[in-house]
């Protein structure tokens, strides 16, 4: 991505551009990015929805009881990311991060970030 500021770019197009960045973070971070990608951007809320994010892995460890254990790797990884996805954010939107929640629903292989933006 450049690193000058998409200034300009509608609402839409500004989500569309934050659903590629962050699928693409993802896939080189992990190793895998998710099936479909979803943000949606109100006032100072950013609503960032991942589909299909679970490497083999860890739907295996979930299979065998220990879904736990993914959350607690997921929580640990995205708090350490949280710089990198802020950089993201603030190359599209020219806005920073004030509180980020991620949150998981591994049966349905979901992860939704709810970020209050500054």
């Amino acid at each position: 991505m450049n690193t000058v500021k998409q200034l300009g770019l509608t609402i839409n197009q500004q989500e569309q551009l934050l659903e590629r960045e962050i699928a693409k973070f993802a896939k080189e971070r992990i190793g895998k990015g998710p099936s479909k990608t979803e943000v949606r951007i109100a006032d100072n809320i950013l609503i960032c929805v991942q589909y299909g994010f679970l490497t083999k892995a860890e739907e295996l460890i979930i299979e065998s009881g220990h879904s736990d254990k993914v959350i607690d790797y997921r929580r640990v990884y995205i708090m350490q990311c949280v710089n990198d996805i802020e950089k993201i954010i603030y190359q599209v939107i020219d806005r920073k991060i004030k509180y980020f929640f991620p949150s998981w629903i591994l049966e349905q292989n979901l992860s939704c970030w709810t970020i209050y933006l500054d």
